[in-house]
């Protein structure tokens, strides 16, 4: 584990969550402790720290043993139609 932080959200009765982030392998990359409402909540702010850097590709989140969720990040494929640069190399005589 690389880094551990606590991300509190205030407001109503709080439950001990914990996210994971994980690479493309499926190896932690970052643990976070969540305090929120529900279960949804919990989910939503596991993908606001997995859209946090491109490296990351999962993120799953844990109450206690049991996992509620487990994200992947959507990548989205941008092809970029290049035109041939074609050049002369030195002049028909």
């Amino acid at each position: 584990m690389k880094d551990v932080n606590h991300v509190a959200v205030f407001g109503g009765a709080m439950v001990g969550y914990r996210c994971y982030v994980l690479d493309a392998e499926d190896h932690i990359l970052q643990a976070h402790d969540l305090d929120c409402e529900t279960d949804e909540h919990a989910a939503a702010l596991a993908e606001t720290l997995l859209n946090g850097d491109p490296y990351y590709r999962f993120a799953e989140v844990w109450k206690a043993t049991r996992r509620i969720a487990k994200l992947e990040r959507r990548l989205s494929v941008r092809m970029h139609m290049a035109r041939p640069v074609v050049r002369s190399i030195g002049s028909a005589a």
